[in-house]
């Protein structure tokens, strides 16, 4: 069995303390303590799910019931808490982006070769039923050659202080992007940008991704006062299209449409229907959460593991990068 601890109890750190208690209702591990330096919002969370809570982390890494450490503290400290973490022999989740920079990522990968630790990176979509089912028709070829992957992430919010949509929001898409067409990198990428209330903060962003055949288009926005929260993403194929509303992770779209074409030129398009594939509700987080549990048992490499994590924070720095270049950047090969 296996002990985790949650450190840094904000609004997602709260999420997997209470998926963390969960797994514990339902016997997967044997213990779980949460950390926060916010003594009386560690005290709430504390009694409201009834488990132990200290505001030092070190107490955490000195604990060997715990064998996980799930790193949900800002962005900035990721590479402090997980460096120490690996260090002390713990196994661990970072959350997304796992670190701020290129050079800290690198360095958490080489920490956990060289300790022989588990490193995953929170990338959680890629455990959400929808995306497992549409990945697996992809490999199947049910969809026929890929063409576009258009995604977006809207809603209307204040804009956060320690990182722009790209970090926040676009990452996500960069990511998935690369996992369902099965490569490290894309080609290049450009990406533009729009900021109202702090020139140093994106809040919107538009970007394009080459993959040579394939290409990719996301936009991320907190400035949409028109729409509710969207999370969506769109495979279109040569055969079939499908269709992921985020939001609902019991739910995959298939569009049974495509564009009839003799000798090079589009013709007809010809249509078959659409139609919604029900799926088993799983929560995603817990379904990340426990395929953690299963990499620390067996020592198996994650889904998202931190080569993933690091080549994640590689395509939000060159999208950067492209917004202050006015062009595009191109990706290791």
């Amino acid at each position: 069995m296996t002990g985790i601890a949650v450190i840094g109890t904000g609004y997602w750190g709260k999420n997997h303390a209470r998926v963390c208690k969960e797994l514990l209702t339902d016997g997967l591990i044997d213990k779980v303590r949460i950390c926060d330096s916010n003594e009386a919002s560690l005290r709430e969370l504390s009694k409201t799910l009834g488990i132990e809570g200290t505001a030092d982390y070190h107490q955490i890494l000195s604990d060997p019931a715990i064998q996980a450490i799930i790193i949900a503290t800002p962005s900035k400290t990721h590479y402090q808490i997980a460096k120490a973490s690996m260090e002390a022999g713990k196994d661990v989740l970072v959350e997304k982006p796992m670190t701020m920079n290129v050079k800290e990522a690198e360095d958490l990968v080489s920490i956990a070769y060289k300790n022989g630790r588990i490193l995953m990176a929170g990338h959680i979509f890629r455990y959400h039923p929808a995306v497992r089912e549409l990945k697996r028709r992809i490999d199947a070829g049910e969809l026929g050659e890929i063409q576009n992957i258009i995604s977006s992430r809207e809603t209307f919010s204040l804009p956060r202080r320690d990182m722009g949509v790209i970090y926040a929001l676009g990452i996500h898409e960069l990511d998935m992007f690369c996992y369902l067409l099965e490569v490290d990198y894309p080609k290049s990428l450009i990406a533009m940008t729009s900021s109202v209330y702090n020139p140093d903060i994106e809040e919107t962003a538009s970007i394009f991704v080459d993959f040579g055949k394939v290409k990719g288009y996301a936009f991320e926005s907190w400035m949409m006062p028109t729409a509710s929260k969207r999370r969506e993403l769109i495979v279109a194929g040569s055969k079939m299209s499908t269709r992921v509303d985020y939001l609902k992770p019991q739910e995959l779209y298939l569009f049974d449409v495509k564009i009839i074409v003799e000798n090079s030129i589009p013709v007809a398009i010809e249509s078959k229907g659409e139609r919604t594939i029900a799926l088993p509700y799983a929560e995603p987080l817990k379904e990340e959460l426990k395929h953690l549990l299963s990499c620390v048992s067996t020592k198996q490499k994650p889904l998202s593991d931190g080569l993933v994590g690091l080549r994640a924070v590689v395509m939000a720095e060159a999208a950067l990068k492209s917004t202050e270049a006015g062009k595009a950047v191109a990706l290791p090969s």
